[in-house]
């Protein structure tokens, strides 16, 4: 019986024993969870301006993963930074002998200015855990600001929007290609473009000429991002028509684009040919009219209204059904980010970046602006029609002392309104379930 007694006794005592050393290192794992960041360059050698930069932003812990990460990404100055990709690298890392669990977010920075950049630190929130049953703990740190030295491409002139990229492709039409035309012929120029490593959004917008007797209507631009595996590719495609509304001889200039290829460091040019025009008076129509004023043989005015809205509404179905289906992310995920980028580059004082993230803005959030003279006249706010003034002075006049604050201001009121507008409309009121 004591015999029993004291198997019993030493036996709880052996699992009081080790439930207290259980408790003890789950405590001391608890104790040395430990959590960190970094944020690096990945590129090696020169960095250019409009070359897309990759740095690493690293989520570092010595126990069981991450949950509820979250980061702003900063303003730069001089640079766009954007997360282009929500794809992350798991990695696994041994410092003195403590195995390291790595979660790698990359992120895209397009530098637009020759000299030292500057990124701001990146503060980071996530909650990590010793191990399985233990309490999960909160963190919070600060990357280190980053100094990147940018150089310039030789032979790019101060204040020109260059890209960097070893692949782009360019590709044009004129439709009619002709030289000879009547008064209310139209001409259009289709250009697509495509680049490696860029974002559709830094594309830059194909320049208009205007002349009087020239009618020139720039349409909305298609822009477009592709990502497989972490590259990012941007597509744009642009087109203008013009109308000949008086006669005479015209010729629309050549356009020339170009790009710094890095691996072979050369700056690399393309031309699209201009056209040149014989606008002669449209010939007088002599057709015998009936009792309705038309034509004979020729539709009546109805029938073009109606052949006209049902093209308009096969068009806009069309449109819609393309921003569904190449859409990246949601329509107000993507006006946000056009958005950042278009204060970025008036923050920056940038002429020609700021316009090209203008247009592109237009595009995500006003369909029914779908050009600056339209957008200004439908806010119809005096400041930002100057502002908007200024801008486009500022991308044919040799000056350096455009400054984007005010342009910046005004746009943040205008778009405040679009989107009380939007809220406004959405709006549904149900009738009354008993009218008088």
């Amino acid at each position: 019986m004591m015999n029993n007694l004291c198997l019993k006794s030493a036996y709880l005592k052996s699992v009081l024993l080790s439930a207290l050393m259980f408790t003890a290192i789950v405590a001391v794992a608890e104790d040395r969870l430990q959590t960190n960041i970094d944020i690096s360059v990945q590129q090696q050698g020169a960095i250019w301006t409009g070359q897309q930069v990759t740095l690493n932003l690293d989520l570092k812990t010595t126990g069981y993963g991450f949950t509820d990460t979250h980061f702003n990404l900063p303003e730069v100055t001089g640079a766009f930074l954007m997360q282009t990709d929500t794809t992350t690298i798991k990695l696994t890392e041994q410092i003195d002998g403590i195995s390291w669990q790595i979660i790698r977010y990359p992120l895209a920075l397009y530098p637009q200015q020759a000299g030292q950049l500057l990124v701001p630190p990146i503060t980071v929130r996530f909650n990590s855990a010793a191990g399985f049953d233990s309490e999960i703990q909160a963190f919070e740190f600060q990357t280190q600001p980053l100094q990147i030295n940018i150089k310039s491409p030789p032979g790019v002139a101060a204040g020109d929007l260059v890209i960097t990229t070893t692949d782009f492709a360019l590709d044009y039409q004129w439709q009619p290609e002709t030289s000879t035309a009547k008064t209310g012929d139209a001409f259009t120029l289709t250009i697509k473009r495509s680049a490696g490593d860029i974002s559709a959004m830094l594309l830059p917008p194909i320049p208009v000429y205007r002349v009087e007797g020239l009618a020139a209507y720039p349409q909305a631009p298609e822009v477009k991002d592709k990502t497989n595996r972490g590259d990012l590719s941007g597509e744009r495609s642009d087109s203008i028509i013009w109308v000949a509304e008086k006669p005479g001889t015209y010729k629309i200039p050549a356009i020339r684009f170009q790009w710094w290829d890095p691996a072979s460091e050369e700056l690399k040019q393309q031309l699209i040919p201009g056209l040149e025009l014989e606008v002669q008076p449209a010939a007088v129509a002599t057709d015998k009219l009936n009792a309705n004023g038309v034509a004979e043989g020729q539709p009546s005015l109805y029938k073009w209204y109606l052949l006209a809205g049902l093209l308009i509404a096969i068009l806009m179905a069309v449109y819609w059904r393309y921003l569904r289906t190449t859409a990246v992310d949601s329509p107000v995920a993507r006006e946000k980010t056009a958005f950042s980028v278009l204060s970025a580059a008036c923050q920056s004082n940038l002429p020609v970046q700021a316009y090209t993230a203008l247009n592109n803005w237009l595009v995500c959030c006003s369909p029914t602006s779908r050009s600056l003279q339209a957008f200004a006249k439908n806010q119809a706010d005096p400041l930002l029609s100057a502002e908007l003034l200024l801008l486009q002075e500022a991308l044919v006049l040799p000056q350096d002392s455009w400054q984007g604050s005010e342009l910046l201001r005004a746009l943040k009121k205008a778009r405040d309104q679009l989107k009380q507008a939007d809220t406004e409309a959405s709006k549904t009121h149900l009738q009354s379930l008993n009218p008088v």
